[in-house]
């Protein structure tokens, strides 16, 4: 199998209501199923613990510009941002879960959710971009502005589901070969990597320039994240099991075996790679091995994004936002 994103496609099928297992997937209820030149002591560092969310909904994505501008997205339309001193509330205009946070800039960031939703932040307000009813989207990266990538579920189909902005439009396809897309991450615009669930209900994972995408053959289960530093440097976070590495020929598993399932990864380097998931479990990567790190929360981490060594944030349920300052974990 392999996905030519260009192929001419069919238009798609009139939608139906999204079905209710769709919802309970998005809270979390069918888990199973579904900045340069700075050093780390001259960056910024929040003092003490975080400032505390102005809300208590389940958060399912977070990302950041920089260390003074992080957003985090979640359930019935919540978009959250810091300015580096306080959380505020920033009007999304849609009610819908939203799953996925990713930009290339302070005035360019993407946001994905139920429904096909995407909404842009272009520094003054947030703009449906698209809507795409019975889809799920579950999350979303860019390459720069006209090179944005959102992957997910198509429920009438079955099948994983992409998304693709251009700059001009969006065009999709299903993925037959797979259930799920949990996540789509890449390096650049020609090499791009998309993980989840095959039609086997084991993991996969993509791998394309783009234009074309080709299974990795993946012997372990549901992929739940993706992260890399290059081509031949790839982590991936399945849902049970080991993390596993791709040096650009085969996969390699990393142990211990997590004893919770995990959902999101990411990192800065070779050297600091942060992994997390149910139970608040979290682990860290030092380029030797994997290790776990108590964060003090039983919560479901849903997502992770850090901007250096001593600046790791994480999303999660009931409002959950957590803080690494190099030492330790603040909520």
């Amino acid at each position: 199998m392999c996905i030519d994103v260009f192929a001419p496609q069919a238009s798609r099928r009139a939608r139906g209501p999204v079905a209710s297992w769709v919802r309970r997937l998005a809270a979390g209820a069918l888990l199973p199923l579904a900045g340069c030149g700075q050093s780390a002591s001259t960056r910024y560092q929040p003092p003490g613990p975080p400032p505390a969310l102005p809300t208590n909904a389940d958060l399912r994505a977070i990302w950041g510009d920089r260390e003074s501008d992080v957003w985090v997205v979640g359930n019935a339309g919540t978009i959250v941002h810091f300015d580096g001193r306080a959380w505020t509330l920033s009007p999304s205009g849609t009610t819908e879960d939203l799953t996925g946070v990713y930009g290339t800039g302070p005035n360019d960031v993407w946001v994905a959710g139920l429904s096909g939703t995407v909404l842009h932040w272009d520094g003054a307000a947030w703009t449906v971009s698209s809507h795409v009813e019975s889809t799920m989207l579950l999350g979303i990266w860019a390459s720069g502005p006209n090179d944005v990538w959102a992957v997910g579920v198509d429920i009438d189909g079955g099948a994983g589901y992409l998304r693709r902005w251009d700059g001009t439009s969006w065009g999709d396809l299903d993925v037959p070969d797979a259930v799920s897309l949990w996540q789509v991450w890449g390096t650049g615009a020609q090499d791009i990597w998309m993980v989840g669930t095959s039609a086997q209900a084991g993991g996969l994972a993509l791998h394309g320039d783009g234009k074309r995408f080709d299974p990795v053959a993946f012997d372990g289960g549901s992929l739940r994240g993706v992260w890399g530093t290059r081509s031949d440097d790839v982590w991936v976070a399945p849902y049970q099991g080991a993390m596993e590495h791709w040096d650009g020929s085969g996969w390699a598993p990393a142990p211990p075996t997590t004893t919770q399932p995990l959902l999101a990864i990411a990192g800065t380097a070779r050297d600091d790679v942060w992994a997390v998931g149910l139970g608040g479990v979290a682990y860290h990567y030092d380029g030797s091995a994997w290790a776990p790190s108590t964060t003090g929360s039983s919560a479901v981490l849903w997502s992770i994004w850090t901007d250096a060594p001593n600046d790791v944030w994480v999303a999660g349920g009931g409002g959950t936002v957590l803080h690494w300052d190099g030492s330790a974990w603040a909520r």
